[in-house]
């Protein structure tokens, strides 16, 4: 059985990245989230929807296939159907 030590472990957890923060009036992003968008050419600043970002991150995504990029957009649509969608 193997022992892990939950100290270090936490330690090594980078919460600020995951941590939402405002982007603007209308949208909380994490720092990661914001981080690969802008590396993307998309500030997100600049825009009032995730559907929007989304819509942008998927152009993007064609021109770059960035992995990382593909991995938030998912995130991001995810959370854009629990909040946005009637249910």
């Amino acid at each position: 059985m193997e022992k892990y030590d939950i100290d270090q472990l936490t330690n090594e957890i980078d919460f600020k990245s995951n941590m939402l923060t405002k982007v603007n009036d209308k949208l909380m992003l994490t720092n990661y989230q914001v981080e690969v968008l802008k590396r993307n050419g998309i500030n997100p600043e600049e825009y009032t929807s995730l559907k929007d970002i989304i819509y942008m991150g998927e152009e993007a995504y064609e021109d770059t296939l960035d992995e990382e990029l593909d991995y938030i957009l998912s995130q991001l649509s995810e959370r854009n159907y629990y909040e946005n969608t009637n249910k």
